[in-house]
């Protein structure tokens, strides 16, 4: 009875196992052996060398992308988490109002990246966009600012997307969480006189640690593979000023056709995203592991 069950459960895996083989660590391992190749012209050549990571050491436009990434990433998913938890708080009290923003606030969430993508290109357009003409007639600014033209604004202008885009979700989770806060460590923490700040630090972030540290390495991941928002937004431009990792190795591989150098890029930005996730868990791993246990 015991070996029928292993086998049973060794039947149920092992389409699990073959479709991660399949579809993870398959492609992984050609893509780190396409990087470590040489392709000329769709050929292989020279099998074992680093002359794709050298290239791009030596790529003046690679350095801003990494720059670019850092402040896509880190910059992205700090503010998406911290506008979430302010968001999340407030929704986690009962009022008729938070009870409607519930059911709306997953909408930037539901809608296609191409129509997000569209939508806020148009309103954030130099010429006929909304926002623009908006600031322009209420006197704020003396003309219409080209957001996704200036290459100081248009980065940060693709995090402000972004935030909108991925911060629903994010705060719906934290929403929960915070409503699961046992009501007795509360009133305890009110009849002790802490205020509602003290009570938020002492009470409510410890007992949403786990699902707050989820959350953030989530919202890393999501972040990393995120690529039609910027694509369609500006397509790396102007002049490279938003080129990203996704977004460069999109361009070096299907209009370069440069593979060798797109596969290192991808190997390397699969070792930023493991190397921060690893720290951030490590960093948090106290906080994981007590409230895994409950």
């Amino acid at each position: 009875m015991l070996r029928s069950d292993r086998f049973l459960a060794y039947a149920l895996i092992l389409p699990v196992v073959a479709a991660v083989v399949a579809f993870v660590v398959g492609p992984t391992y050609n893509v780190a052996t396409l990087s470590l190749t040489q392709v000329v012209m769709g050929m292989e050549r020279g099998f074992g060398t680093l002359g794709n990571f050298k290239a791009l050491a030596a790529d003046p436009v690679f350095g801003l992308v990494l720059k670019n990434t850092a402040i896509w990433i880190l910059g992205g998913t700090f503010l998406c988490v911290t506008v979430g938890l302010a968001v999340g708080t407030y929704l986690a009290i009962d009022s008729r109002m938070t009870g409607w923003l519930r059911a709306l606030i997953l909408l930037p969430w539901v809608l296609p990246d191409v129509v997000t993508a569209m939508a806020w290109k148009w309103m954030l357009h130099g010429q006929v966009g909304i926002i623009g003409q908006t600031l322009q007639q209420s006197g704020l600014t003396e003309g219409t600012i080209s957001f996704m033209g200036d290459p100081d604004l248009v980065m940060w202008m693709l995090v402000v997307v972004l935030i909108w885009r991925k911060m629903p979700l994010v705060a719906l989770i934290l929403c929960a969480a915070i409503r699961a806060v046992p009501d007795d460590q509360m009133e305890a923490a009110r009849m002790d006189g802490a205020n509602a700040v003290e009570r938020f630090r002492f009470v409510t972030l410890p007992n949403i640690a786990f699902s707050l540290t989820a959350v953030t390495v989530i919202s890393m991941i999501w972040i990393t593979a995120e690529f039609a928002l910027p694509w369609i937004m500006t397509g790396g431009g102007p002049a490279n000023a938003s080129q990203i990792m996704a977004t460069y190795i999109y361009q070096q591989s299907f209009e370069f056709f440069n593979w060798g150098v797109a596969s290192a890029m991808s190997v390397i930005n699969l070792v930023m995203l493991a190397s921060i996730v690893a720290l951030y868990l490590y960093i948090n791993r106290r906080s994981w592991a007590s409230e895994g246990q409950k």
